[in-house]
């Protein structure tokens, strides 16, 4: 089974979870603050991918980490889970996954939208006003920029692109 699948199949159960307890919020904020954790702690990364470290060394760590950072039940459960099959290092997959799911369910499309410069508030309303009357739902946008393109912007949402620079 290919990460996306598996990332996709933990995210919707994680998903319903939350929906259901009503700790969406809660649990998104406890993984995005394991996930930053985790992506900046090589030693930690490296601890979890040794084969030469045992399981029980593994889940000394992560009670260790858990204790630290102090999240709720379900997250908690999840980063075990995930531990015990071998799958605790496609958090961020998860996680990013999770969020989509999340957005999905809540009718919101995020939207990567890439210009040659930075661009202010009024122009990212604009952006944001119409893209939701073209997808007729809600978007969240993410803003990077890129000098290579010249001038204009590349929106992308899902797997569409659009593709108004300068550059093409």
């Amino acid at each position: 089974m290919s990460a996306s699948s598996v990332a996709r199949r933990y995210a919707q159960a994680l998903a319903d979870v939350v929906t259901h307890q009503k700790t969406t919020e809660q649990v998104a904020r406890e993984l995005e603050a394991f996930v930053r954790i985790w992506s900046e702690n090589r030693q930690l990364r490296d601890v979890f991918a040794s084969p030469v470290v045992s399981m029980n060394d593994k889940l000394r760590v992560l009670n260790a980490v858990i204790e630290r950072t102090r999240p709720g039940p379900t997250t908690t459960n999840l980063l075990k889970l995930l531990l015990r099959h071998y799958r605790l290092h496609e958090l961020g997959a998860i996680y990013e996954q999770f969020r989509r799911e999340l957005n999905e369910r809540a009718g919101v499309v995020t939207a990567q939208v890439t210009t040659a410069a930075s661009i202010g508030d009024e122009q990212r309303e604009a952006f944001s006003r119409r893209l939701e009357q073209l997808t007729g739902k809600r978007v969240g946008l993410q803003f990077k920029t890129d000098a290579s393109l010249i001038g204009g912007a590349v929106t992308r949402i899902g797997s569409v692109t659009y593709d108004g620079s300068i550059r093409t």
